[in-house]
């Protein structure tokens, strides 16, 4: 199954470019809904990379997910994109694509898309992923004010 949400971001690209490649944004953003923390003996890098990383994920910054992984396949520069495919016990497939594109008046489109695969499970997965990245996506709309306010 699919997510495909859009929103339109009070900021220029190259801000909300620079933003999105730092791991602190994952973890402002995903919060408090998820609390998002590196793996035992792992840290998350200032600025994401190309590779794989693990993450523990607790709902509400308390029941836990369980173990995450994150492969960075592509941070691309030009195009302004991100893909990750990640995974976990519960989860097969989550790849998901984030892309950042101008707008008028020096705003920019966000975008998260996601395919999901978990077995039996997808359906509710779907629906969190729905819930989650409509959150995320508010909780950016807040974070980008702040990178207009400061730049």
């Amino acid at each position: 199954m699919k997510v495909d949400v859009q929103s339109l971001l009070p900021c220029r690209p190259e801000l909300a470019w620079d933003e999105v490649q730092m791991s602190r944004l994952l973890v402002e953003v995903a919060a408090p809904l998820v609390a998002i923390r590196p793996a035992p003996n792992q840290q998350l890098p200032e600025r994401w990379r190309v590779g794989a990383f693990r993450v523990c994920s607790y709902l509400f910054g308390i029941i836990p997910f369980g173990p995450r992984n994150l492969e960075f396949e592509r941070i691309d520069p030009t195009a302004r994109e991100i893909q990750t495919r990640e995974s976990d016990p519960l989860v097969r497939r989550w790849d998901h694509l984030i892309s950042i594109r101008p707008a008028a008046s020096g705003h920019c489109w966000y975008r998260d898309q996601i395919d999901i695969e978990a077995g039996w499970l997808t359906a509710g997965v779907w629906l969190f992923a729905q819930w989650f990245y409509r959150h995320r996506q508010r909780r950016w709309r807040t974070v980008a004010k702040r990178l207009t306010a400061r730049a």
